[in-house]
């Protein structure tokens, strides 16, 4: 217990320094609204996805409005309340993470990431936001855990609840059957893992339905999206490695830009690696279900990248990836530098260094702030749409679902899918679209509305145009 007083200690520090830091208000995300409206929906029994937008791409999982609706209907629309969740989840992940890590032989590496994920930079700023991220990593933490100790009952229900908070944990279902097939072959548990993740489909089906989302835009022009994907082809590593090293100092920002360079040559070199390590493991049947996981959803991380995002953006998407990235990275060293490699040595200089960066990045950024909803500007523009509109006025604007939480009005984006740009016009009058509100910064899609000649301005702040559409 002695030893274990340091890392209490560092726990504790950093879960103050994150508590202290919350702050009121949000980015622009747009995301976090719906999540929110669907919470709030639930707690005042209006159907799950009213209110959100005209017409919404995708419809999320049900899970993180069900654990919002009990704040939302005790604290309203908290932000700090809120974004608390994620301290919670994201330090119970640490826990679950270091069981993890233990179990595959790496106690002193599970000691030591579990302190650098405790002092994540990247955390620090993502905290800000109220999305279903941190709860999916803790949901997929807690059920490699489990799999792994041969808790197959309490695997299938945390699986369940990673499902339920965002789509892509049903990579720890493919996985398991996958498992269970080739790996260690049982038909019983292999029926119990597809009859379960069946059951979560039909649950969740009378909440999100039926509808295109985003991959009816692969559907669209698959060459295409091909091509994008190889472009883009790095992004998941590139993002990984943004988790370690984010871009939040210009001593951060250098080190992060001589990795980068580097991943964009190799990461198909390590993916064709992770590919060659799973072919062999699944013919000698050696591989853990940790293995299998993270190469499923890894390959479905460079399919998704085919829709083209930052790695800074990305990255929230690479979470589940951590566990067995520190696992990797530990092995990989070990064999270049066998039969002499100190563990105990190379371990503590790679996490000094990594700990000093995401610690001075915080100390530097201790009084981050990204909120645009909370401006002045923003809140008179909101009470003016509430003020001065009708419920079946709908709206046009470049973060339709934040504004519709705000102002209880519902409307949409200038366009969603490319081709809806060349007959943006034809658009609003399609949808009804009573209002046009732009960002004063937003030049050129303010001379497009002065070109078309069909929208009076009828109210404006420092930072908001509104314009009433005449048709």
């Amino acid at each position: 217990m002695q030893d274990l007083k340091p890392y209490f200690f560092a726990f504790a520090l950093a879960i103050a320094a994150n508590v202290l830091t919350l702050k009121d208000g949000h980015n622009w995300g747009d995301d976090f609204s719906q999540y929110i409206i669907n919470a709030r929906n639930i707690v005042e029994g209006k159907p799950y996805a009213s209110g959100i937008m005209l017409e919404n791409p995708t419809i999320y999982p049900p899970g993180l409005p069900l654990v919002l609706a009990p704040l939302v209907k005790v604290f309203g629309v908290n932000f700090k309340v809120l974004k608390g969740l994620n301290i919670l989840f994201w330090y119970f992940s640490i826990v679950f993470f270091y069981w993890t890590v233990s179990r595959a032989g790496e106690r002193r590496l599970a000691a030591l990431g579990s302190v650098f994920l405790a002092a994540s930079s990247y955390f620090f700023f993502y905290k800000q936001n109220v999305l279903s991220d941190i709860p999916l990593f803790f949901f997929t933490c807690c059920a490699l855990y489990l799999f792994e100790r041969g808790l197959f009952v309490p695997f299938l229900l945390a699986a369940s609840a990673a499902v339920w908070m965002r789509s892509a944990g049903n990579v720890l279902f493919a996985a398991a059957l996958f498992y269970f097939l080739f790996i260690q072959f049982d038909l019983k548990k292999f029926a119990a893992v597809l009859a379960v993740a069946m059951l979560n489909a039909l649950l969740m089906l009378p909440w999100i339905g039926v509808h295109p989302g985003f991959w009816s835009s692969i559907a669209q022009n698959p060459a295409e999206y091909l091509v994008a994907i190889w472009y883009n082809f790095a992004t998941a590593f590139r993002s990984l490695w943004y988790f370690f090293c984010p871009v939040q100092t210009v001593f951060s920002s250098s080190l992060f830009d001589l990795g980068d360079r580097l991943l964009l040559w190799i990461s198909p070199v390590i993916y064709l690696g992770f590919a060659w390590v799973f072919v062999r493991g699944w013919r000698r049947r050696e591989l853990s279900y940790l293995e299998c996981f993270s190469f499923l959803y890894l390959t479905l991380l460079i399919v998704w990248a085919g829709f083209t995002m930052p790695p800074g953006a990305f990255t929230r998407f690479v979470l589940p990836l951590v566990p067995f990235t520190f696992i990797a990275a530990w092995r990989f060293l070990k064999f270049l530098w066998r039969p002499n490699f100190d563990s105990g040595g190379w371990g503590r200089i790679i996490f000094l260094v990594l700990l000093l960066i995401n610690i001075s990045n915080i100390a530097i950024n201790w009084n981050f702030n990204d909120d645009m909803i909370g401006r002045p500007d923003t809140r008179q523009m909101a009470a003016w749409l509430n003020q001065h509109t009708k419920p079946d006025e709908h709206f046009m604007f470049w973060k339709p679902r934040a504004l519709a939480l705000l102002s209880q009005r519902t409307g949409t984006a200038p366009w969603i899918w490319q081709g809806e740009q060349e007959h943006f016009y034809e658009r609003v009058r399609t949808l009804g679209v009573s209002y046009i509100i732009v960002f004063k910064e937003d030049r050129d899609l303010m001379l497009y509305l002065d070109k078309i000649g069909k929208f009076n301005l009828v109210w404006e702040n420092s930072g908001y145009k509104i314009f009433k559409t005449i048709l």
